[in-house]
């Protein structure tokens, strides 16, 4: 008996140095995939990312074509089709020799 307690002791010595490695291993291996700054999170990042772009891309095309609305408007280059067409669109006018037709839309039900 005293033979087995022995034995048991040396290969928890020996067997300890291994698993505190693997442990340690094993530890930052986690955190390297799962952890804030891991690979799950950077793969995340990248989707968002492209996401952002996207949506930048959309904004910024908007923004042109506002821009070249609002520049078409400006006194020294009017453009008066344009402002033909914003005027009837905002005020409601009209020739007198144009027809207008009124529809009458349904109200949507909740």
């Amino acid at each position: 008996m005293n033979m087995n307690i022995r034995n048991l002791q040396r290969l928890s010595q020996k067997a300890l140095a291994p698993f505190m490695v693997l442990s340690v291993m094993g530890y930052f291996i986690y955190h390297s995939i799962q952890g804030d700054r891991g690979i799950l999170a950077w793969m995340k990042l990248q989707d968002r990312l492209l996401h952002i772009q996207s949506e930048l891309k959309e904004i910024t095309q908007a923004r042109q074509e506002l821009e070249e609305k609002v520049h078409d408007l400006r006194p020294e280059s009017i453009n008066r089709d344009l402002l033909d067409q914003q005027v009837r669109l905002q005020l409601g006018y009209t020739r007198p020799d144009e027809i207008v037709i009124l529809r009458l839309d349904k109200p949507e039900s909740d």
